[in-house]
């Protein structure tokens, strides 16, 4: 006759259960942003919600949708990729018995979280330069840029990330297309939360890319002069400017410890996007930042605002 464990020890089994699970889950995460990018290339996230407020589609009124050869095996594959998505919360799920007895068809709708994966202002670009073959090609050679100091993106393509960019037209655009979309979802919220602009006569955008944040600040403040410097060769002749100017810096802060947050997560993950892909480039904590602006000569460091999880920062040449 078999004995009744005692509670602690079913505690014990029912908890090596869970993390099992968990680790299984962390083993197979990476199935998650595959399908994800997938999705979005297929654009079956506009698709639904073009259908409306709040609709369900099932993966065959989906699949009738897309430039398919056999819908009957596109939608028995995107049931199960927007099963993953609905388990990681992307998108929601419910239940319809078919007529006649049928079996139980699974409806597909848009989680809040998609009002940031629906075109045009959205994080979709971002998913599919993360998952572009020139990155992931990247994070394979990770442990080999820890053991020698070298970067990863490096030496997976012989030559760094911006000298890259001039060689790779296709790569060069989805890497813009990436930048300009996270500028336009994270200056809106800037521009609606920080003043700062007040008052300014010129502002230099360092490192300004297309120009997408700096357009949309001169749009809000046109008496300033906007000038966009991009290319080291530019910046390098960037004038010295009088003991009133500040910098302003929009950016995530890592915490001091490891926090389980979704804000720390992102700053924790583009942390480790800057050590792979850019020589030098790192996150800060709130100190390291500090640091960096007295370091430079600037007097005073204040977290002025945020814009979603990104802080807003001034360094100020004088008090």
């Amino acid at each position: 006759m078999a004995l009744n464990a005692p509670p602690s020890h079913q505690n014990n089994m029912m908890e090596k259960e869970e993390l099992c699970s968990f680790a299984l889950s962390i083993a197979t995460s990476s199935s998650l942003l595959i399908v994800l990018k997938a999705i979005i290339e297929l654009d079956v996230i506009g698709i639904i919600n073009r259908a409306g407020p709040g609709a369900h589609l099932s993966p065959a009124q989906i699949a009738a949708q897309l430039p398919t050869k056999d819908s009957g095996a596109t939608a028995s594959m995107l049931d199960r990729m927007l099963r993953v998505l609905a388990n990681n919360s992307i998108l929601s799920c419910s239940l319809r018995a078919l007529p006649t007895d049928g079996p139980i068809e699974r409806l597909y709708g848009l989680a809040p979280v998609c009002q940031f994966f629906i075109k045009p202002e959205d994080f979709g670009p971002m998913v599919l330069l993360l998952q572009d073959k020139i990155c992931t090609d990247t994070w394979h050679h990770l442990k080999d840029a820890v053991l020698d100091g070298d970067s990863a993106f490096k030496k997976a393509h012989g030559m760094t990330l911006f000298e890259y960019l001039a060689t790779d037209m296709r790569f060069s655009k989805v890497f813009n297309d990436a930048m300009s979309s996270y500028s336009t979802i994270t200056m809106k919220k800037m521009l609606e939360n920080y003043n700062g602009f007040d008052g300014l006569s010129t502002l230099v955008d360092i490192g300004g890319g297309t120009g997408q944040a700096l357009n949309m600040i001169i749009a809000k403040y046109p008496t300033i002069r906007g000038i966009n410097f991009d290319l080291p060769h530019v910046i390098k002749d960037t004038p010295k400017y009088d003991d009133h100017g500040k910098v302003i810096v929009c950016d995530y802060i890592l915490p001091m410890a490891p926090e389980t947050s979704h804000s720390a997560r992102v700053a924790s993950n583009l942390d480790i996007c800057m050590l792979a892909y850019c020589d030098g480039g790192k996150e800060r904590t709130e100190q390291e930042f500090e640091a960096l602006a007295k370091g430079i000569g600037f007097e005073s460091f204040t977290v002025v605002c945020s814009a979603y999880d990104l802080k807003v920062m001034e360094f100020l040449k004088k008090n």
